[in-house]
């Protein structure tokens, strides 16, 4: 079951609400932290309203699944979904920031992208019921993204900041990237196509495979690391790596 499954925030059936309050688009800029050396990817672009104040400051890759904008000094313009292309894209554009207002009903499966990759700093618009699970520590996607990074929700958004409106408050959220090699997760992420046994083999490599069977000895190492239930992960949480 994802995010759209568990939180009815009445989407449309792109999720994108697009943003019409300059100030809060001043607001995210600002909170970007942007130089003219930035690559910024801007998931969900829509119109380019937030693009055109990004593009001031730094150089813009903007992928949409309908977008309407005009060309935009100092843009680059995608058609798709990010979900699809988020790889592809790394690897052409070399970005390494995130400023987004994001189609709400990717909110998880965006985050799976962004845990394993190298970026210097993300800063999304999320309905506020998402933002409050990445900055908790009681489920999966929360356990790992505050030990990814610094989650720090920044603005609590109305509504009427966005058309079509939303049923729901928004909340900017700005993530700053702790160290990586002090992260077991963000390696673990790098191997979630295996089970968690083989993935610890992978990342614990100063480490014995008969070590590793005997620390992995529960049931929830039989899963991969998406499979387990929030329960299971505050359990493997817990644990003494």
């Amino acid at each position: 079951m994802g995010y759209k499954d568990l939180f009815d925030d009445n989407l449309d059936k792109t999720g994108q609400h697009y943003m019409v309050d300059s100030e809060l688009v001043k607001f995210i800029v600002k909170s970007a932290l942007l130089n003219e050396k930035d690559v910024v990817l801007e998931i969900g672009y829509g119109t380019g309203v937030l693009t055109r104040v990004l593009a001031k400051k730094c150089k813009v890759i903007g992928i949409d699944i309908e977008g309407k904008s005009d060309e935009i000094k100092n843009s680059t313009f995608v058609d798709g979904n990010i979900l699809d292309k988020y790889w592809e894209l790394k690897e052409k554009y070399k970005f390494n920031k995130i400023v987004s207002n994001i189609p709400y009903n990717i909110s998880e499966p965006l985050m799976k992208e962004i845990f394993k990759d190298d970026l210097d700093l993300v800063v999304l618009t999320v309905g506020s019921k998402f933002a409050k699970i990445i900055s908790s520590t009681d489920n999966r996607i929360g356990i790992m993204a505050s030990d990814i990074f610094d989650v720090q929700v920044l603005k609590s958004v109305n509504p009427s900041s966005f058309n079509p409106r939303p049923k729901v408050d928004s909340s900017v959220v700005r993530l700053v990237p702790k160290r990586p090699e002090d992260s077991v997760y963000k390696k673990l992420v790098r191997y979630d196509d295996l089970k968690l046994r083989n993935a610890f083999i992978k990342i614990f490599t100063d480490k014995t495979k008969n070590q590793i069977k005997e620390f992995t000895q529960s049931k929830i190492f039989d899963k991969k690391l998406y499979e387990l239930s929030n329960k299971e992960f505050v359990e493997l949480d817990k644990m003494n790596f």
